[in-house]
């Protein structure tokens, strides 16, 4: 589990840094023959972080604020969206 924010309460700021955190973590794993092992994110998953994750070598995600509890869509439409473009 990678932590893409400061852990405590939703919708916070994705720090920066968590791209590249998982992207090295996925280059560490399979340089250590680990490719099965499965990279879970957790944090400000919006559908743009989401695809920049899953392109970094994140394969699971831990939805919020951010892409599952939203105004405008309702939790069925918001995670077929995300199953979508992921």
């Amino acid at each position: 589990l990678i932590m893409s924010v400061n852990p405590g309460f939703a919708g916070q700021k994705i720090v920066p840094t968590s791209f590249e955190k998982i992207r090295k973590m996925r280059s560490v794993l399979n340089n250590c023959g680990f490719c099965n092992i499965l990279i879970e994110v957790d944090g400000n998953i919006s559908p743009e972080n989401g695809v920049k994750m899953s392109k970094a070598g994140a394969d699971i995600f831990v939805l919020g604020t951010s892409a599952l509890f939203l105004k405008d869509k309702d939790m069925k439409e918001a995670a077929d969206y995300l199953r979508t473009i992921l």
